[in-house]
């Protein structure tokens, strides 16, 4: 019982930390909203006292102090109401479109997991493709020492595996098969690499693996490992990654939507903040704009949400 009661605790603890987590980092957005609303009031209350004069409000006998005060105060009770509104709106949003592309398609950020159908709209059964960022060898042993299962690379491959859609075997070959013969690479060495594959493929290199009518996979080659299999990536190589990523999906998508997570972050170690990542994804969509054919959407985790704040986004 003493366990539950513990475990209950922390939990409430846990939930209050990250509810004040997400207002702090909304803070921006609630504050700007509750102007708005803040204005919105005031301007309609100018317009009724048009027709119905507010002089009554006051005793004929009060000063001038008297009214400023409590004109403050009343103005303070207003921006304190829109502000608990703002914030309950804010905290409840889970999806911004940030920007239109000139072939009206748009760009999303949302809170979710990437991989339900949902994530574009409620029941959706439509073709879709999910980027999925691996290693530029394209690995497919998934052992916690060449590809890890906390990674979305992993999850994703042993995902294939568990289904028995794939073996890392098959799978290899599979890739090997759907890269086309003139994609450059370098050919590494045991010393260099010591486990898997030895050909290191440009950053940015994109393989489409269809796994079923409605869904394909973007494996998208973004790190690469040293010779103690540590994933590396550096900050010219995620820029160019993005907007390979991009290019790709103007020739390839087909008009369906696309599906990607803040790519870069966890182990490939980038060493971008997770706030950083986004707006750097939502500036690269809005310099491309003009190729941009399908709808995508960014999707953050949803237990990010004290982490990552959507509704501070620039639009454009």
């Amino acid at each position: 019982m003493i366990k539950y009661k513990i475990v209950f605790h922390m939990s409430i603890k846990k939930s209050i930390n990250s509810f004040f987590s997400r207002l702090w980092i909304n803070k921006s957005a609630i504050f700007k909203l509750a102007c708005t609303y803040t204005g919105v009031a005031f301007t309609f209350w100018g317009f009724v006292s048009l027709f119905e004069p507010l002089n009554g409000v006051f005793k004929d006998d009060a000063s001038f102090v008297c009214k400023l005060l409590i004109g403050i105060m009343v103005l303070l009770a207003v921006f304190i109401i829109s502000a608990i509104a703002a914030s309950w709106i804010v905290l409840c949003s889970n999806q911004v479109c940030i920007g239109e592309s000139s072939t009206k398609n748009s760009v999303y950020v949302k809170y979710g997991d990437m991989y339900s159908p949902d994530i574009v709209e409620k029941d959706y059964n439509g073709k879709r493709a999910i980027v999925v960022s691996v290693n530029r060898c394209f690995d497919t042993i998934v052992d916690n020492h060449l590809v890890s299962h906390n990674t979305q690379h992993g999850q994703v491959f042993q995902k294939l595996y568990d289904s028995q859609r794939f073996t890392p075997d098959s799978l290899n070959r599979t890739i090997s098969d759907i890269i086309r013969r003139d994609t450059a690479y370098i050919d590494l060495t045991i010393e260099e690499k010591p486990k898997g594959n030895l050909k290191r493929f440009e950053v940015g290199t994109t393989v489409n693996l269809q796994i079923d009518d409605n869904l394909s996979y973007y494996l998208l080659g973004l790190s690469y490992f040293d010779r103690h299999l540590n994933a590396h990536t550096s900050k010219a190589d995620f820029a160019l990654a993005v907007q390979k990523l991009i290019e790709f999906c103007n020739q390839n998508s087909q008009g369906n939507p696309v599906i990607l997570p803040l790519l870069g972050s966890g182990l490939s170690r980038t060493k971008i903040d997770l706030n950083n990542i986004m707006h750097y994804l939502v500036d690269a969509f809005a310099i491309n704009k003009d190729i941009i054919n399908n709808d995508f959407y960014i999707v953050v985790w949803k237990g990010d949400k004290d982490r990552v704040a959507i509704k501070e986004l620039r639009k454009w």
